[in-house]
């Protein structure tokens, strides 16, 4: 028995056509093509980050094309194949934020959008355990002693001592929730509908959005987790910032435009608040010139909280199977809310 008569996907004809820009910094290898088209009737092209095609693909692929994996490209570019493919109707994209994605045109189309929620929230949540350690048993301050070549003993603190509040919890606050319970850490969380629990997090305390300065006060580190929104956009400022205690931390891994960064520098510049964390900034790559590389008691990180070796694969495994889903009919994972903004 040959090949076409076990009825091999390999030989079934194309009825789906992806585009894939350029996901995590990087074009698809041939071999995670591969796995896209590994779904059965399939096929992928890629896209360079301009929004032409990428390799030996025909530019009418634009025509055929009904779903597109994107990654970190321009707004302009999206709208750029959003406008050329006139079948597109499905948007994955490879990160967890869409703030990026829900432009006046695809909002037009009425496009379904489905985001990387999940693909992140481990590494990132280590990231954050990672800072809370360092805080914790007062990290920074001992480099800068190696530095002065001084030697004073810091007294640390445990974590089973802190209140970690976590201002969004969503899939990275849960993950950061779940590995701080073995350290016996005190969570604090807010979100947007606490109606709908913690989930399996005993260590957690939940809170509507209501209930914000309350966290901040009784927070040693602040983690902001929240999805970018208008509703949200600005959501630490000097207000805020006034609510923590002077020895708090805060610490961003969602995005930069949730904190006033004006606010937040005159804060660390005054002492008002013990520190800082930033791994997102509202303009990146940040600045070689910004003040905030001068700022006091401010660890800066280059947006790579969600670094790791399994990130593509992981974001990949979930694009495949929500091509699955869709061949089969089924509900799509991780379907966004553009009104909402996540």
């Amino acid at each position: 028995m040959d090949r076409a008569d076990r009825g091999s996907p390999a030989l079934t004809e194309p009825s789906l056509t992806v585009l894939a820009t350029p996901i995590l910094g990087s074009h698809l290898s041939g071999e995670l093509v591969g796995r896209i088209q590994s779904v059965v009737g399939v096929r992928c092209a890629r896209i360079a980050a301009d929004g032409h095609i990428h390799g030996d693909a025909d530019e009418a692929v634009f025509d055929d094309a009904e779903v597109l994996l994107l990654g970190a490209v321009p707004a302009s570019v999206l709208d750029h194949v959003v406008s050329r493919s006139p079948r597109l109707r499905w948007v994955h994209s490879a990160s967890a934020g869409v703030d990026r994605i829900s432009t006046p045109l695809v909002r037009e189309r009425g496009l379904t959008v489905t985001n990387a929620r999940g693909v992140f929230s481990r590494p990132i949540a280590e990231y954050v355990v990672m800072m809370s350690l360092a805080i914790a048993r007062r990290l920074p301050g001992l480099l800068e002693l190696q530095r002065e070549r001084t030697w004073q003993p810091l007294r640390g603190r445990e974590l089973s001592e802190l209140t970690i509040g976590i201002i969004g919890y969503g899939s990275i606050g849960r993950e950061v929730a779940r590995l701080l319970e073995p350290f016996g850490s005190r969570i604090m969380a807010t979100r947007r509908h606490p109606e709908r629990g913690s989930g399996e997090a005993p260590n957690v305390e939940l809170h509507g959005l209501d209930r914000l300065d309350e966290v901040l006060r009784q927070s040693d580190i602040v983690v902001v987790a929240a999805p970018l929104t208008e509703a949200t956009a600005g959501l630490i400022g000097a207000e805020q910032l006034g609510e923590m205690r002077e020895d708090a931390w805060i610490i961003n891994i969602a995005r930069g435009r949730l904190i006033d960064e004006h606010a937040l520098r005159r804060a660390l510049d005054a002492g008002w608040i013990g520190g800082a964390v930033l791994d997102v900034f509202s303009e990146e790559p940040l600045s070689p010139e910004s003040p905030l590389y001068r700022t006091p008691n401010l660890i800066i990180t280059p947006h790579t909280s969600w670094a790791s070796d399994r990130v593509i694969e992981r974001s990949v495994d979930l694009f495949v199977e929500n091509l699955r889903r869709d061949r089969a009919g089924e509900a799509l994972r991780n379907v966004v809310d553009l009104e909402a903004g996540y």
